[in-house]
């Protein structure tokens, strides 16, 4: 079994204990070479040890994570984000984590972030063929019992709910976000999404048909309706004209 060079990196020494003994009796593909209690002790860590994941803590004193990673040019391991903090989730991803746990650990989801690595390996080895550029399109959804990563390609459209917004997803899944639409908009790419109401979103990819029905309506490929505002109509015909869409 190949095993994965790891550094962990916590300013909690209890919280280091765990982390390091969850992986030693639970994650044989983890080999634990070292540890740090801060930002600048990690940074030597990695740069003497050279390893393949670096378990690292966000909110340390003097220097957080965030701001560790910032100061390693050509980062060429995995992060896995340990914190008790949910709402840091966005920045974890811009900053290129292949996972974001929660402390207290569950086992099973430091079992799925050590999974990821070794994906992560075998994609850049060449054993997985099937590696794509997937986590690049991961969206965090904030909502009432966590977050949740999702792939924002299986969104099928995206409704308004005062301050929430309720995303409808290509499983039929509903999730209840605690971010408007507005904020969705600005962060979902405009190439793939259209605004065609002020309460709905879509994913143009899958549309089935559209019908001037009470003014105009769109109808997705798993059977919804949504409706098109008047003031919309012509600038998403022009829109979906410059789209070679391929419903789904």
């Amino acid at each position: 079994m190949q095993k994965f060079r790891a550094v962990i990196i916590d300013d909690e020494e209890d919280s280091r204990s765990n982390t390091r003994s969850m992986l030693t009796n639970y994650c044989p593909e983890i080999e634990i070479v070292g540890e740090a209690s801060n930002g600048p002790e990690g940074k030597l860590r990695i740069q003497e040890l050279k390893p393949q994941v670096v378990f690292l803590d966000i909110n340390m004193p003097g220097m957080t994570g965030f701001q560790m990673l910032e100061g390693i040019y050509n980062r060429d391991f995995c992060v896995v984000f340990l914190t008790a903090y949910s709402e840091h989730g966005i920045n974890a991803v811009k900053a290129g984590a292949t996972d974001y746990l929660l402390k207290p650990l569950m086992l099973s989801e430091l079992q799925s972030a050590v999974r990821k690595v070794m994906l992560h390996y075998e994609g850049k080895s060449g054993t997985n063929t099937t590696k794509t550029d997937t986590d690049k399109n991961l969206v965090l959804i904030n909502h009432s019992k966590g977050f949740t990563l999702v792939d924002y390609k299986d969104i099928v459209w995206l409704e308004a709910s005062d301050n929430y917004t309720n995303l409808f997803l290509a499983n039929s899944k509903k999730i209840v976000a605690s971010k408007t639409l507005k904020e969705f908009e600005a962060i979902l790419p405009d190439s793939e999404f259209f605004r065609i109401h002020r309460s709905a979103l879509i994913n143009v990819s899958y549309v089935k048909e559209y019908s001037n029905h009470e003014g105009g309506e769109v109808i997705l490929s798993d059977g919804t309706h949504v409706q098109v505002s008047k003031a919309r109509i012509q600038e998403f015909a022009e829109y979906i004209r410059t789209k070679s869409v391929s419903p789904k």
